[in-house]
């Protein structure tokens, strides 16, 4: 079943995702177009940040907050080695499931 979410992981940004899960494969996507378009991926293994970066062309901020998403869902993932530079999380998360 494919779900809905508002995720806010402290880093200031909202995160309109669907994410669905069936078997060992894992589907993402941030419709950051307003809600009405955005990015996706498909996976069935470890996420490293960089992965995420490439296949859903985003910065790594964006990265980083979609990876905390994926590890709240249950996933394996790797972050960025420390003092690699973007915008960290300084809030508490809050996720909300939407529809």
């Amino acid at each position: 079943m494919l779900n809905h979410y508002d995720w806010q992981p402290g880093n200031g940004t909202r995160y309109d995702l669907y994410y669905s899960k069936t078997g060992s494969r894992a589907f993402v996507s941030w419709m950051r177009r307003g809600g009405a378009g955005g990015t996706a991926m498909a996976f069935t293994h470890y996420l490293h940040y960089s992965y995420i970066m490439e296949k859903m062309e985003i910065n790594t901020a964006d990265a980083v907050g979609i990876l905390q998403f994926l590890e709240e869902m249950g996933h394996d993932v790797g972050y960025p080695e420390p003092g690699t530079i973007y915008e960290h999380a300084k809030g508490k998360a809050q996720i909300k499931v939407l529809e």
